[in-house]
């Protein structure tokens, strides 16, 4: 202690304080401090060495193990990629037969006809033709009237009403002074209305033979829709001026001197008495549908001022799907002259403008615009300054493809933009439009000389574009993983976004497809697409934001490719986790199919949701199954199930109700399984206590459900039904039965069940992933007490109106669409 430099008269004092201190700690305070922080201690067992290699083994065979899924996967990769080739070529082979034999078709035409020709008999018939209409030119009066002398003769009975009628003579007038198609259809009668829905201003300078075919198509071809025509006659010379005489019920409104089609126009419409104003050429032919698709697409949204038809030349060919101004001003039809069937034509979408030859607007509007500004008479680009004057005034122009009109463009003004005609000032006022709009258009798409029109033509700059894709068309009244895509295709375009799908098996299918046009939904189809997807995916990919890659199936065709190849963000919805599905019917039947079944199902999902940015299911009972698997892999348990409106009244007269009611499509195993369970172990024990029927309702109908319908069993197999026929069912029958013995994840005719009010019985599959689903609807397992329930509930009313009433306050809680894309919205 010396040597550390301790004062020895301190030693004693240090030596009383360690005994002082030792005696506190292993005294009655030893447990505190010291054998409460002792841990038993274990000697290394002598194997060590061995279980050190062991793992060090293990690891090896881990990362062998990885090595070896990484190959597999580049294997899969590889194959995928052949068999889109493979595919792809075959497509393109199929394009090039079919279109082999449409030309091999044609020259046999052409053959037969030459054959006809080189006959003497018609080279003799051809030279008397030719002399005889060089005599009597085909639509002069003297042939018209060497047509009358010899029906006289031939028909004289038949031909007197001609000379002796007042309808004899205004036949045999019109013929002279309009046509042919006078002498076939004869006077017009328009029903004249009180109140019309729409006025339809027809500008006419001359050319009576076109009004009277236009007037004759809308006759024909307008249904649905109230309407007044006004004929617009800017002092015409034939006998335009006459009409009265081969009309009836239409409003004409002839000028004093000539104003040009502008000013025509704009004095005319100010005898519109309809809520909407249609100006329509007198050189067009509508098509059936033509109107009230239009005004039906203009009442849906209040957001569209202006709406316009598709143009079509007599030839069949297109003229107009929409048109295009880029920013330098210069004007595109778009599709001139291409196929109007083809997809990118076919399908509701915002455009620049529409031509003047077929538009629709409210009468309401077109006063506040002012008309066709003046600045742009006589005529041309008034259309396209309507089109800015109508977005001005916070409207859209939007195309409908349903509205189908043939143009004779250039009939009633020509086609020279550099001689004296109406056409020259074509070239004039689109540097007035640009000049007016100059703000506008520097925020159009440019013209570098190629354009890529993919954005312009549907006004898209500066939006999101989604691709869809699935196995089909959405065939939402059919099954319940339809409706779900069908819901979210609506929620996208109601949150803004421009939307493309892209069925696998290429198909238009109606009434589906036109849905999904309606909507606004550009669908891909056809051969043309079927063969050329792949170079389409690539053109567009940095345009789309996302894919939305819909089922396993499907989406591990598109994946690598779409990853390899674009920008695009990958968003995988497996709609149920299939490999837990085929798993529980393994365990529920024992089938070893099944298993096999679900490890190939297993591996496929699980290898989709590493490459997907995220993965959607129905539920969280398939999210903690994934993440049980693979806890890294991101997954969302999203809303399945969504309704953009709700139901407000439901009918809670359950004494009048009756029957019991399943709900689903029988391409799905679980659903058959449901049925033949419930039919054979449950319903008989219901029917010992009360005489109800059970009532099956689902397409694809197997011929084993279609035997359990016996003659006063009180089943009733019904089969598919239509979305009208499904809700009266929900409406009078007492309960729905969902009877599940397997499947995965949130069950759509449950959710379907709940929206219409209907209370429900079902088996905990059934209720599976259903948030509070006690407090909605009554979940039994066993045969027995799943009878029990059905019956005491049955014969409950009130219990019954209870539970419809809490199903509505679910249904707008849970499945909105703001619901929904709370879940998903950041996503995209």
């Amino acid at each position: 202690m010396e040597e550390q430099g301790v004062d020895q008269e301190l030693i004693g004092i240090y030596e009383e304080m360690e005994r002082h201190f030792q005696e506190y700690v292993h005294g009655e305070n030893q447990r505190i401090y010291l054998l409460n922080y002792m841990h038993e201690t274990f000697a290394l067992p002598d194997s060590m060495f061995e279980v050190s290699q062991i793992i060090d083994d293990t690891k090896d065979q881990i990362a062998q193990m990885k090595a070896e899924l990484k190959e597999k996967d580049l294997t899969i990769t590889k194959q995928q990629e052949e068999k889109r080739l493979t595919d792809n070529h075959v497509a393109n082979q199929d394009m090039i037969i079919a279109s082999l034999r449409k030309d091999c078709e044609t020259m046999q035409g052409i053959i037969e006809q030459l054959r006809k020709h080189e006959s003497f008999s018609y080279k003799v018939l051809r030279r008397l033709k030719r002399i005889f209409n060089e005599k009597f030119p085909q639509g002069t009066k003297k042939r018209k009237v060497l047509f009358y002398i010899k029906e006289t003769i031939l028909h004289p009975v038949k031909s007197i009403s001609l000379y002796t009628t007042d309808e004899g003579r205004n036949l045999m007038e019109g013929d002279m002074k309009i046509g042919a198609a006078y002498r076939i259809h004869g006077k017009l009668r328009f029903v004249k209305e009180g109140h019309p829905m729409v006025s339809i201003v027809i500008p006419v300078y001359n050319q009576i033979h076109y009004t009277y075919a236009c007037l004759l198509s809308i006759l024909d071809h307008t249904k649905n829709v109230d309407y007044e025509i006004i004929i617009a006659d800017d002092v015409s010379t034939d006998a335009t001026a006459e009409l009265s005489k081969f009309t009836e019920n239409v409003v004409i409104c002839r000028n004093e001197t000539n104003q040009g089609f502008l000013r025509n126009c704009n004095q005319a419409a100010k005898s519109a008495r309809g809520k909407y104003i249609m100006f329509l050429n007198n050189d067009t032919q509508v098509t059936d549908g033509w109107l009230d698709s239009l005004v039906n697409l203009i009442e849906s949204d209040p957001s569209i001022g202006m709406v316009g038809s598709k143009l079509v030349y007599p030839d069949g060919r297109l003229q107009e799907a929409g048109g295009i101004l880029w920013s330098d001003g210069s004007g595109w039809n778009y599709g001139r002259l291409d196929d109007p069937e083809k997809p990118e034509y076919n399908y509701v979408k915002d455009v620049d403008y529409i031509s003047g030859a077929a538009i629709l607007l409210s009468t309401d509007l077109w006063k506040r615009i002012g008309g066709f500004d003046e600045r742009f008479a006589p005529a041309y680009c008034e259309d396209s300054d309507l089109a800015f004057e109508v977005r001005k005034a916070g409207y859209r122009v939007v195309y409908q493809p349903l509205s189908k009109v043939i143009h004779f463009e250039g009939i009633s003004n020509g086609t020279d933009v550099n001689g004296s005609g109406l056409k020259r000032y074509q070239v004039e006022n689109s540097k007035k439009l640009k000049e007016k709009w100059a703000a506008e258009f520097s925020c159009q798409s440019e013209n570098n000389g190629n354009p890529d029109p993919f954005r312009a033509r549907e006004r898209s700059q500066g939006k999101d574009i989604i691709l869809v894709v699935d196995h089909y068309v959405p065939t939402y009244d059919r099954d319940a993983g339809s409706k779900t895509t069908f819901q979210y295709l609506k929620m996208f375009i109601d949150k803004g976004y421009v939307v493309k799908f892209l069925g696998d098996n290429f198909l238009h299918e109606e009434p589906y497809s036109t849905a999904l046009q309606q909507m606004g939904i550009e669908i891909l189809y056809g051969r043309e697409y079927q063969a050329g997807i792949w170079d389409w995916l690539k053109t567009h990919g940095d345009d789309i934001k996302a894919a939305y890659l819909n089922r396993p199936h499907i989406a591990q065709k598109y994946i690598d490719f779409l990853r390899e190849n674009t920008s695009m963000k990958l968003i995988y919805y497996g709609h149920d986790l299939h490999f837990l599905r085929e798993g529980r019917e393994y365990e529920l039947t024992g089938d070893p199919k099944k298993r096999e079944a679900s490890e190939y199902w297993r591996s496929m999902e699980l290898r989709l949701m590493k490459k997907a940015a995220v993965s959607y299911y129905p539920s969280y009972v398939e999210r903690e199954a994934i993440h049980e698997i693979e806890p890294s892999v991101p997954v969302k348990a999203i809303v399945a199930y969504v309704f953009d409106r709700f139901l407000n009244q439901i009918p809670n007269d359950f004494e009048k109700r009756e029957g019991l009611l399943f709900v689903g499509g029988f391409a799905h195993p679980p659903n058959a399984d449901a049925v033949l369970w419930f039919a054979r172990e449950i319903f008989p024990l219901i029917r010992e206590q009360i005489p109800v029927n059970f009532y099956i309702v689902g397409s694809k109908v197997t011929d084993e459900i279609k035997a359990l319908e016996q003659p006063d069993n009180g089943i009733i197999v019904k089969g598919f039904v239509t979305e009208e026929e499904l809700a009266s069912l929900y409406a009078s029958c007492r309960i729905v039965v969902v009877p599940l013995r397997y499947g995965a994840g949130v069950k759509g005719k449950v959710i379907e069940a709940l929206y219409y009010g209907a209370p429900v019985v079902t088996t905990s599959i059934g209720a599976e992933g259903i948030p509070e689903a006690d407090q909605v609807m009554v979940v039994r397992d066993e045969p027995e007490t799943f009878a029990e329930e059905v019956i005491a509930l049955y014969n409950d009313p009130d219990s019954l109106r209870q539970i419809s009433q809490n199903t509505q306050n679910y249904i707008r809680t849970y499945h909105s669409i703001d619901a929904a894309w709370s879940v998903v919205g950041e996503d995209f």
